[in-house]
């Protein structure tokens, strides 16, 4: 007999597998069983975590379309009045964006671990940090410190309209997400301080530089803290040799602009009245 006949009967024979015990033993089990309730609650828990999670997905998306925006704005002032024009935009922007996305953010997570799903707005913050150091070091040459952006972010719920009834909700942000957004204000301090060059604006280069100098000096001293700090940290780092270079061409060249043509007496080739045709 071939090897091929001689598991045959074998195959036609109906043996019972794993998927097949589990239909009949779901189908024996009666309605108001409390195992099956428990695996209905567990699943019900679940979609709603889920749908949580998609909903502070899209709050987060919100918050850094929004954030990015506020950075491109204050970066568009380049005089001194249409910086302060920004600035109180931006502001009004910010207070917003406090008030809506990172409120609904707030109450969603009233009830639910904060870090459970931080994950899912980690992006968002960091953005909106960047954007608002990046506001109050433009308007009061200082950055908010961690405290104070807490401080912002606590909210009094009222839904009944009694005084009693009244809550406390806050929108809890992580430290380190405080400290990545600071971490991405330096790529946009070295672009204003990059930008400062060409209007003229010494002092505001100067400011500039120190400020991501101190960021990083702040930097070196952690460890420990992440993949995605120490990460940054050495883009902090190259920003550091940017913003340092733009400082160091501006001391020695000072207000002058770089030459964009060869001066006269330049022992190139001397340029010839041949067109030519090829």
């Amino acid at each position: 007999m071939s090897g091929r006949g001689r598991y045959r009967d074998n195959r036609n024979r109906k043996e019972k597998t794993l998927s097949s015990v589990a239909r009949e033993t779901a189908a024996s089990i009666a309605a108001d069983s409390p195992v099956l309730a428990m695996f209905l609650s567990a699943a019900q828990k679940l979609n709603e975590r889920q749908d949580r999670h998609e909903r502070l997905v899209k709050l987060s998306r919100d918050i850094t379309i929004e954030s990015k925006r506020i950075i491109f704005l204050l970066h568009s002032g380049l005089t001194a009045e249409t910086s302060q024009k920004a600035v109180t935009e931006a502001n009004d922007r910010i207070q917003k964006l406090i008030k809506g996305p990172i409120k609904n953010i707030a109450i969603e997570l009233e009830n639910s671990p904060a870090y459970l799903h931080s994950h899912a707005v980690t992006a968002g913050y960091q953005e909106f940090i960047e954007a608002w150091t990046l506001c109050t070091l433009m308007e009061k040459k200082e950055i908010i410190p961690y405290t104070e952006v807490q401080q912002q972010l606590m909210y009094k719920i009222n839904d009944g309209g009694d005084a009693e009834q009244e809550r406390t909700v806050i929108a809890m942000m992580p430290h380190t997400d405080y400290m990545l957004g600071l971490a991405d204000l330096t790529g946009e301090l070295m672009r204003r301080a990059i930008n400062s060059l060409s209007s003229g604006e010494r002092d505001e280069c100067y400011h500039a530089c120190q400020v991501v100098r101190d960021l990083y000096r702040g930097y070196i001293g952690l460890h420990g803290m992440g993949k995605e700090l120490g990460r940054k940290s050495s883009v902090t780092r190259s920003n550091v040799f940017k913003v340092e270079a733009a400082a160091y061409a501006l001391s020695i060249r000072g207000e002058a602009p770089p030459p964009l043509l060869p001066p006269a007496g330049w022992g190139g080739d001397a340029p010839s009245d041949d067109e030519g045709f090829y």
